[in-house]
């Protein structure tokens, strides 16, 4: 009997970590496919459930240029969705005192997975953190030929799209098919740029797969034991 709840337990514990490797991928709500070397208007994300806060950071930033000093926080957060999946949120403040505008927002590494982009006016409507209602939307998201990096741009054509001193992004979104994560790397960028700690998605260690199939052959040999009594 004991030996039957282990296996049991080790393959509850495979599939609540890895939902996605026994179903079809369902990103969030509203965003939209990027692919390698896309660039592309990311969607307005319409989900109504954005499952449960696994990790958050706020991350100050701060670079110099001729024009002078440029600094904020940039938020980040992971949570995995209803679909047991990982979206990844990030949001830029420039403060008030800031030299200059931010033009782009970008995020490391998405190296193997899906990625699926949007981004969100209402922060607040995000669970477990104090998000900013944003009034900044990025014009485009865009992926290199790996996926390594994946960003956020509020350039122009509309002159009015850099966030100004004093204005915070809409919460952006990358959606992704990843079941693990661990740190990574944002930037912010005009002109100058500064790097900070955020969230990434991982490859699962071997010895997860390891549990999950020694639950998997658990079950098989507790079904066969039963039919040869």
């Amino acid at each position: 009997m004991f030996r039957r709840s282990v296996t049991a337990a080790s393959l509850f514990a495979f599939l609540t970590l890895a939902p996605s490797a026994f179903g079809a991928f369902i990103p969030l709500a509203g965003t939209v496919e990027l692919l390698p070397l896309d660039t592309l208007a990311p969607g307005m994300v319409s989900a109504t459930d954005f499952g449960t806060l696994l990790a958050s950071r706020d991350e100050l930033y701060s670079f110099t240029t001729t024009a002078g000093t440029t600094s904020g926080v940039l938020r980040s957060a992971v949570y995995r969705n209803p679909n047991g999946t990982l979206d990844f949120w990030y949001q830029v403040t420039n403060d008030s005192t800031s030299a200059t505008e931010i033009a782009r927002e970008t995020n490391t590494s998405f190296v193997g997975f899906q990625t699926w982009v949007g981004f969100m006016f209402d922060g607040g409507a995000l669970p477990g953190l104090a998000w900013t209602t944003g009034t900044k939307q990025p014009i485009t998201s865009d992926g290199n030929i790996d996926q390594s990096v994946v960003g956020f741009s509020f350039r122009p054509p509309d002159a009015t799209a850099k966030i100004k001193p004093g204005e915070t992004s809409a919460a952006l979104v990358i959606s992704t098919d990843a079941i693990f994560y661990t740190l990574g790397n944002s930037a912010v960028i005009d002109g100058g740029t500064q790097t900070v700690t955020t969230f990434q998605p991982a490859i699962p260690e071997p010895s997860t797969w390891v549990l999950g199939a020694t639950g998997l052959l658990g079950i098989f040999a507790s079904r066969r034991w039963k039919r040869k009594s």
